[in-house]
């Protein structure tokens, strides 16, 4: 297993990209816990918080890419 090192975001930074993103659908994808790629459309997207850095999302309860995802611990949002 490759191991990831922790991301540091900068607030402003943050701030000033999700200002960017008006509207529209997002991609949700991560590596699930076999190693295969996952990924959703999702259509809610949103900033949370800037500190510390936190974004939301709302899959949807039939998805069968969610659960491999969530499981991941990890996942990256393609805007």
């Amino acid at each position: 297993m490759r191991q990831v090192s922790e991301a540091t975001i900068d607030p402003a930074h943050f701030r000033q990209v999700l200002g960017a993103y008006p509207t529209g659908v997002a991609v949700i994808t991560a590596m699930d816990t076999e190693g295969a790629p996952a990924g959703m459309v999702v259509g809610t997207f949103t900033s949370v918080s800037l500190d510390p850095p936190l974004v939301g999302f709302l899959p949807d309860k039939s998805s069968s890419s969610w659960p491999k995802i969530e499981s991941a611990g990890r996942f990256c949002v393609n805007v």
